[in-house]
């Protein structure tokens, strides 16, 4: 499937994951409008794409159910990278960990729902594995996560 002229939303666009992805999509010719509420990302990330005409960035919150149908409006594919991403921080912060990696992210499905956006790519976490040594780590194998940001992402995949 070709990304050209595709309306794609990056969420923790920002991020390193989020910054580079949003590069690539660019390249590929994709329309990207760039989310991130800036708590971990770094606008530096994005500096060689800021002046795209191809790229809209947005400051802003995936726990703002309102934004986030706001932002949908035209939004044909979404890769939802935003996340608390902390392991030592979601142990001493759970209910911050929850609050983005769960109810965030229950918040973007039901703003797609709301805008009938049909293709959400979501970023899990090898931390869905816990300690489990084996390598590489893959989808078929037992989830026993450790901390409350692998059962947060875990959660999300279910």
């Amino acid at each position: 499937m070709s990304l050209k002229d595709k309306k794609i939303l990056v969420t923790g666009a920002a991020g390193f994951i989020g910054s580079n992805l949003t590069i690539e999509l660019l390249e590929l010719g994709a329309k990207v409008t760039g989310i991130d509420n800036l708590y971990n990302g770094r606008l530096d990330n994005l500096t060689g794409v800021l002046d795209n005409i191809n790229f809209q960035f947005i400051k802003g919150d995936i726990r703002d159910l309102n934004f986030l149908i706001d932002v949908l409006k035209e939004i044909e594919i979404v890769y939802h990278e935003a996340a608390f991403t902390s392991v030592p921080q979601s142990v001493l912060m759970p209910d911050s960990c929850n609050g983005v990696n769960v109810n965030g992210t229950l918040n973007l499905l039901n703003a797609a729902r709301h805008r009938d956006v049909r293709k959400i790519i979501f970023a899990s976490s090898s931390a869905v594995y816990g300690d489990i040594p084996t390598l590489p780590k893959k989808e078929d194998m037992r989830s026993s996560p450790i901390s409350p940001y692998g059962v947060a992402k875990l959660a999300c995949v279910q």
